[in-house]
């Protein structure tokens, strides 16, 4: 009789142990995601903060001068997200993030009107999305370019 108890005590102490860790496992996954898209979209606001002009206005890329007059440009490629000074072109950089889902720049003017061409672009809104294992974050900032 004893015994039987004390099996079906430790049955229930498992149970509530690998619930437990199933939960910790779930929030530290989403835990992750969050920072990621965090950083990358804190990256890509801080550098573009001090931009001067956009140089490119793609949906999924952007290219602007910085303050110090250096070509920054941004993209993501096979769920990457990249990022390269002084070059002309999107290739090599630094990964910033990865297990990037989604990512889109959107343009505006001075009378917050979509920009029509990428110079006369005066704040810009970045929308990205990180996913790993079915836990997913999306992020919206939305930079005013304080030099132009």
């Amino acid at each position: 009789m004893v015994v039987v108890v004390g099996l079906l005590v430790l049955t229930g102490l498992h149970h509530v142990f690998v619930a437990g860790m199933r939960t910790q496992t779930t929030t530290s996954l989403q835990t992750e995601v969050n920072r990621k898209a965090q950083v990358a979209v804190d990256d890509i606001s801080d550098r573009m903060r001090g931009a001067e002009t956009v140089v490119d206005n793609g949906t999924d890329r952007i290219s602007f001068i910085d303050q110090d007059g250096n070509n920054v440009r941004y993209w993501a490629d096979e769920g990457v997200l990249f990022r390269v000074l002084g070059s002309n072109d999107y290739s090599g950089g630094i990964p910033v993030a990865s297990d990037v889902s989604e990512i889109s720049f959107s343009y505006y003017d001075t009378s917050g009107q979509p920009a029509a061409a990428a110079s006369d672009a005066v704040r810009v809104v970045v929308r990205m999305g990180v996913e790993r294992l079915r836990h997913s974050c999306v992020l919206e900032s939305g930079v005013t370019l304080r030099n132009k």
